[in-house]
């Protein structure tokens, strides 16, 4: 019990220490991101401070997109795939000392499980820690995606300390190589290095500071000015100006992430696979790609990137044909009656509704492309551009016709959290990004199947079946896939970036201010 506490009290004071280090001899890191810290509770919006490299779950995803052993240094499933058996790490301490045992880590899921949305598709029986290093998860059904589920940044490990006395967070106490310092909601958050990290390697800099910056101009011209060190996610052209600064680097990276328009099949005329067919048919996704993305990314065949192993490679990019987008229109009885320009069926003409947000900058701009685009085949798209919470609420209330939008797609590395969500019919008319009011049985029964599947061909093969519905169908037209475009300033080294943007790896970085 001695050497226990005394460990503990080690920490700790390591930890006081560096937070009370002069601020003269500090190194310090200042990212600048398009997202804000909403909340410090890590169980309802965790991906940030996992980001951050403030907390750490029982898996991890390296950048080959593998699961990967981080506060579970293994684990194994039972014959029967009910009972998941994980070995934590030996020696862990959280960021005010308290060791990680079994206990700890199963009130966190436990909690997680109350008051989090992670764990909701999961069919848990029971979590338990027979030992202090053994916690052990049931589920009722074989469910094959358990271990990507954990590697999200919601299911991480935290001190008991992180939560008030009525079982609030206060905030994250993990194991990461960061710990929080000070915050403010919706604005930034402040982190010291972590001087005892169980893997032994050490942060390269005290402190990082990280600033939510919504606004992508703002973010380069603070770098620009040496107010930042890293700016996040910006568009390409204006970061390939910037990088012309000397001092200034661009790093670039395909991650999986698609921008896609979503079909309404719940009304006309978008509930006509004819007509959803001529709209894909109409849009010149390569051009779209070069002119307006910089050349950065490649136009979407399937959804997903065909780097991933997850990707079918059987489907290949919709063609720009706007001649078979005419005859299919013609073909449906939809013709340009009056010479007007805008076709029309029955005396109305085809207009559609393109909903999307001004967050991700070059949407409005892909929207108008696309707008162009369809009104050379007759169709007329009246573009609505609303702040992100009002454009999702359009969709959700179904109003809209087309909804632009960029994708995530393996925030939970593993295709079921993203096509049970997006394209499984008790979903669709819901929560959904993907399909709107679509349903397909075969889909449905695939999705299910490859849930309980733990061969990973024969998952694999399930996956490519609903991709190629949904190319045969086409609830959603994917048009191109993301490259994350970052800016480092000068002195700045080591900044890498992850595939899946699950961590940003800031331990690594050094600068030399």
């Amino acid at each position: 019990m001695f050497d226990s506490l005394f460990s503990r009290l080690a920490v700790a004071c390591a930890l006081i220490l560096a937070l009370a280090a002069p601020s003269r001899a500090e190194t310090v890191l200042r990212v600048g991101g398009r997202l804000t810290p909403k909340t410090m509770d890590i169980q309802k919006n965790g991906y940030l401070f996992a980001r951050l490299g403030v907390t750490e779950g029982l898996v991890d995803v390296d950048e080959n997109v593998h699961l990967t052993p981080s506060l579970a240094e293994s684990w194994t499933v039972s014959p029967d795939h009910l009972t998941w058996t994980f070995k934590l790490r030996q020696g862990v301490r959280f960021h005010d000392g308290a060791p990680l045992t079994a206990a700890v880590a199963r009130d966190c899921l436990l909690r997680l499980r109350s008051v989090g949305s992670l764990l909701k598709p999961v069919p848990l029986a029971a979590i338990e820690a027979p030992d202090a290093s053994t916690l052990t998860i049931a589920t009722t059904r074989p469910f094959a995606p358990l271990a990507a589920y954990l590697a999200r940044g919601e299911a991480a490990l935290f001190a008991p300390s992180s939560l008030d006395a009525a079982g609030e967070m206060i905030k994250p106490v993990s194991t990461g190589h960061f710990a929080v310092d000070t915050w403010k909601i919706k604005a930034e958050v402040a982190l010291t290095a972590n001087p005892a990290h169980w893997s032994g390697v050490q942060s390269k800099v005290d402190r990082v500071v990280y600033k939510g910056i919504p606004d992508s101009m703002t973010r380069v011209n603070m770098l620009r000015a040496g107010e930042l060190d890293i700016a996040q996610t910006l568009p390409a052209d204006m970061a390939r100006s910037a990088a012309a600064t000397p001092g200034i680097e661009l790093h670039t990276r395909e991650v999986a992430r698609t921008r896609m328009l979503g079909f309404n099949l719940g009304r006309a005329p978008l509930n006509d696979l004819r007509v959803r067919k001529a709209l894909s048919l109409a849009i010149d996704r390569q051009a779209i790609v070069d002119h307006l993305l910089d050349g950065f990314g490649q136009p979407a065949a399937g959804l997903f990137p065909p780097d991933f192993h997850w990707a079918d490679a059987k489907i290949g990019v919709t063609p720009h044909d706007p001649a078979g987008a005419m005859a299919l229109l013609d073909a449906s009885g939809w013709r340009d009656t009056d010479g007007d320009g805008v076709r029309d069926r029955n005396g109305a003409p085809l207009t559609l509704k393109l909903v999307t947000y001004p967050e991700r900058a070059e949407l409005p701009l892909i929207a108008e492309a696309i707008q162009a685009q369809l009104k050379a085949v007759g169709m007329d798209a009246r573009l609505t551009v609303l702040p992100l919470d009002a454009a999702q609420q359009m969709r959700a209330d179904g109003d809209f016709d087309a909804y632009l939008i960029g994708r995530g797609l393996l925030f939970v590395p593993d295709p079921d959290e993203n096509l049970m969500l997006d394209y499984h019919s008790e979903t669709t008319g819901k929560e959904s990004l993907g399909a709107f009011h679509w349903s397909d049985a075969r889909v449905d029964a695939c999705l299910t199947r490859a849930s309980a599947e733990f061969d990973p061909a024969r998952r694999k093969a399930l996956y490519d079946e609903v991709q190629e519905t949904i190319m045969r169908e086409l609830p959603v037209a994917f048009l191109n896939y993301y490259v994350n475009v970052d800016l480092t300033g000068p002195g700045i080294r080591g900044y890498r970036m992850h595939p899946l943007e699950q961590r940003f790896r800031l331990e690594a970085v050094e600068t030399a201010r």
